[in-house]
């Protein structure tokens, strides 16, 4: 999950070397809740159970389904594990020996362009500040041994002369690269505190619905004609947890990104036959101009710690957690009836906190 409208400015890079982790009060507090509410039922069910039915095993029952349940958690995620990591190894060069990386000036963006570049493999970076990108192009180029380009484009300007100038400028810089085979779909922007849907502006929502459902839409329908024919590319949508269940006072925000997850998931079964590999991610928090950090924590890592696992889940699944941390929290939500309730609460206090910091400036 994510906070703040721009996508553009710059981070302190995420390649340096990581900041130790440890539990913040988010944490903590995430641990009372759970000890609170979540575990209680899970432990005693089965002993009251057995204690006031013990003559037809509701008791054993209860064991019984709370197995199975942590049975198929577990064996999920030793499945994914074991494709992702052990049995196959994706290898990213099979795809092409180009990158197209949109919103790559920051955050994820950026941990994503600076990955390719360490595994070899020259990018093409779509954002609107010409100034970033050519400092990124700069960076890039004197630490790798590979190529940097771009192109310029703010997302969130549909109007058709420029739109058909992006289009025409993007494709012929496809062109001059040799083969062009993986594409980032990362730009996205939400509202910058949660708020309720009517107390949104209405450019804020336009903004939403036009960068992260169009954006997302557009550069798909740039590239796939190119990986079809080539009869072999990938496809990344970074979306967001969410988006996998009820997240409140972030609704237009989550429906975007739910809607980038569904188009991606689908598209995974929909291009296989072509070759086209398709992949949604969905991230809790991390360390991005959203949420801003200092220093990484077990449930808000360094971007670093979502795009390896990421790239090594290209192909064998159609989306995912690709952090651990990130994958039990939402194993936990998947499970627990009152996530969405909880959710609201929390929502509260950040907006309440956000509104607090706004009057003191």
């Amino acid at each position: 999950m994510e906070f703040l409208i721009s996508n553009d400015s710059l981070f302190p890079s995420t390649s340096a070397v990581p900041v130790s982790m440890g539990l913040d009060v988010k944490e903590k507090n995430l641990l009372k809740f759970l000890g609170t509410t979540f575990l209680p039922p899970v432990i005693i069910f089965p002993y009251l159970s057995r204690t006031f039915f013990p003559s037809n095993n509701l008791g054993f029952l209860g064991f019984l389904t709370l197995t199975y349940l942590l049975y198929i958690s577990i064996f999920q995620h030793v499945l994914y594990f074991l494709k992702t990591r052990i049995l196959f190894k994706t290898d990213l060069k099979k795809y092409g020996e180009w990158a197209v990386v949109t919103g790559g000036t920051s955050g994820i963006g950026m941990e994503f362009v600076h990955t390719f570049g360490r595994k070899g493999i020259n990018v093409i970076v779509v954002s609107r500040s010409v100034e970033k990108m050519e400092k990124l192009k700069e960076d890039f180029e004197s630490k790798y041994s590979v190529k940097c380009k771009y192109v310029q484009y703010d997302f969130n300007n549909t109007d058709a002369t420029v739109l058909s100038s992006f289009k025409k400028s993007f494709n012929d810089v496809v062109k001059s690269c040799s083969s062009v085979g993986i594409l980032i779909n990362n730009v996205g922007l939400s509202n910058e505190t949660p708020e309720y849907l009517h107390l949104i502006p209405e450019s804020d929502i336009n903004q939403m619905l036009t960068v992260n459902n169009f954006g997302t839409i557009l550069m798909s329908r740039l590239l796939l004609p190119h990986f079809v024919e080539r009869k072999k590319g990938a496809l990344v949508t970074v979306s967001s947890a969410s988006c996998t269940h009820a997240t409140p006072l972030l609704s237009c925000y989550s429906a975007t990104k739910g809607f980038g997850n569904q188009l991606t998931r689908s598209m995974f079964y929909e291009y296989k036959e072509f070759g086209v590999d398709c992949l949604s991610i969905t991230p809790y928090y991390f360390v991005s101009n959203m949420f801003k950090r200092s220093r990484s924590t077990y449930l808000a890592p360094f971007p670093s710690s979502i795009v390896e696992p990421c790239l090594l889940a290209l192909g064998h699944v159609p989306e995912c957690y690709p952090y651990w941390g990130h994958y039990m929290m939402g194993t936990i939500a998947w499970f627990y009836w009152k996530t969405e309730e909880g959710l609201l609460g929390i929502m509260k206090k950040n907006k309440a906190r956000a509104e607090a910091k706004m009057k003191k400036k």
